[in-house]
């Protein structure tokens, strides 16, 4: 038999139903994702708590990145419908946390709730296609569902500016609900209807099985590592030194942490979370280091660009989102037509190289941005690092199901899954790290009369509050500029890392795949005929 088993073809209307509801609920995961960067300084300003921007982006990208592995298992060995809505019903309670949360840290844990649920949901969407579309045509869904944070960018940024300026940040939260419940019925009725909700696995049998196979001490250790990171990353340099035996301890913890979830891994062998051979795949490999370093860029844009359009131009938080519509609508045109191209052609190394480059070239431009920066350069900026990224965001999930056997693609995923939000949540850790470091030491020097502390207060959207004198708030914003052009000039490093890392990946075809899983399974049922025939 095959290693790459074909999955069933649905007929066209069944399929459209599938990926409808599946896009929903990846757009769901969208819109929280992004619908809060424009509201983030608003957010900053209600709880006075400037200090805790990156960890109202970092608690939901903890939970959603450390339990992609688990997850991914979990969708290997369990029914796929009752766990999808499940994901569906624990986003939507982290969404009222935040919704009706008096404070930054009931704040910061509705957020990780909202993670755990979001990281089922984008499992389950690379999971469920996986099982219904054929190989050739997976570049095309994978980037349709890209897309969905690709429109997500378009909307939410302009609809939580909109919420923001009113006054109505937690609306961004409530929205949610009736969002989310709408996903919820299309999920239960759809899927049902076309019996999606099999058993990944049917040979777990018994509780103690079921949880040795589910690797629960893997997940214990990766999110115990990852948690040990981002506090380091948090407080150090801002809350406390480096050199602080507090900071040096949880990074040894982490690093000590993760070496004793990789030896349990290798241990548990193909019933581990990650298994080595999936690891060790070439462009496994060179797939989560290239992610980890793509997202860098991808995340930290979200939120401090619309920091540079509030702080540096004074542009209200809808205007800032409105102006991310350059930087989203080119990216959603790229996925689309990128993931079209790849369908028919079946090269897809090629467009991860390139687009990647051009990639580089908008982050370069970008750290270009000030406060005299003319509105027709920024647009083109946005749309040249859009396309580039577009082009290149969702490949690596091809360069998936080209080089792993059928069973092992959703662990697969939920690897480069992983590199991808870790890279996105430390990448916010290290610009907030820089920028306030940055910030701080500006208005020292410059501003010495105006307290760090009441600076952090005031948030991005509330300058014109703390100051009115022109000479002062001129002064302020130049380092708020300088503090942002710090972050950029990080993120174009990374972006540099990324391109560097896109040659890791093996030049396949799909279509090519395809026509030899469909040969090979053809010789398969020649053989099995014959041996019947001569018995």
């Amino acid at each position: 038999m095959s290693n790459h088993s074909s999955p069933k073809r649905k007929p066209s209307k069944s399929l459209f139903i599938t990926i409808t509801s599946l896009y929903l609920g990846t757009f769901l995961v969208a819109l929280d994702t992004t619908i809060i960067n424009t509201a983030l300084p608003a957010i900053t300003t209600s709880f006075h708590a400037l200090n805790n921007l990156a960890w109202y982006g970092s608690a939901y990208l903890l939970t959603l990145t450390a339990l992609q592995p688990t997850f991914g298992k979990l969708y290997k060995i369990v029914n796929v419908k009752p766990l999808y809505l499940g994901c569906i019903i624990l986003f939507e309670v982290g969404s009222i946390i935040c919704a009706t949360a008096r404070s930054s840290l009931i704040f910061i844990i509705g957020r990780a709730i909202a993670g755990c649920g979001a990281a089922g949901l984008m499992q389950g969407s690379f999971a469920i296609v996986t099982k219904t579309v054929r190989l050739s045509q997976r570049p095309f869904y994978f980037g349709l569902f890209v897309s969905a944070f690709g429109v997500s960018i378009g909307v939410g940024p302009v609809l939580g500016g909109m919420l923001a300026d009113r006054g109505m940040w937690r609306w961004c939260f409530w929205i949610n609900l009736p969002l989310g419940a709408m996903v919820f019925m299309l999920v239960l009725a759809c899927l049902k209807s076309m019996g999606v909700d099999g058993k990944a696995d049917r040979s777990v049998c018994g509780i103690m099985q079921f949880l040795y196979r589910l690797d629960i001490g893997g997940s214990i250790l990766l999110v115990a590592s990852v948690s040990c990171l981002f506090m380091a990353m948090q407080w150090g340099g801002q809350s406390l030194p480096w050199g602080s035996p507090i900071v040096i301890g949880l990074v040894i913890s982490s690093a000590v942490l993760f070496a004793f979830f990789l030896i349990l891994e290798w241990a548990m062998g193909d019933d581990a979370s990650v298994p080595f051979p999936v690891l060790q795949e070439r462009s496994i490999a060179s797939g989560g280091v290239y992610l980890f370093f793509f997202a860098m860029p991808n995340f930290s844009y979200s939120v401090f660009v619309p920091m540079f359009f509030q702080a540096v131009k004074s542009f209200s938080a809808q205007r800032s989102g409105a102006e991310l519509l350059f930087l989203a609508m080119t990216q959603i045109l790229s996925v689309v037509v990128v993931g079209a191209l790849v369908s028919k052609l079946g090269y897809y190394t090629p467009f991860i190289t390139a687009g990647t480059a051009l990639g580089v070239v908008g982050s370069g431009l970008i750290t270009q941005l000030n406060a005299s920066t003319p509105h027709f350069l920024w647009a083109t900026y946005f749309v040249i690092c859009g396309i580039g990224t577009g082009s290149a965001i969702n490949l690596p999930y091809t360069a998936v199901s080209a080089v792993l056997k059928e069973k092992d693609m959703v662990i697969g995923n939920a690897v480069l899954q992983f590199s991808f939000q870790l890279g996105g949540a430390i990448s916010l850790c290290i610009s907030q790290t820089l920028f306030l470091h940055r910030l701080t030491s500006n208005t020292k020097w410059e501003l010495p009369d105006v307290s760090t502390s009441a600076i952090m207060d005031a948030g991005a959207n509330g300058l014109l509050s703390l100051i009115e004198a022109p000479a002062e708030l001129y002064m302020l914003k130049a380092a708020y500029m300088d503090a942002i052009q710090i972050v950029f000039i990080f993120l174009l490093v990374a972006s540099g890392f990324a391109f560097l890392a896109s040659f890791g990946f093996e030049h396949k075809n799909v279509k090519q795949i395809e026509k030899k899983q469909k040969k090979a399974q053809g010789s398969d049922h020649c053989d099995n005929g014959s041996a019947l025939h001569k018995a």
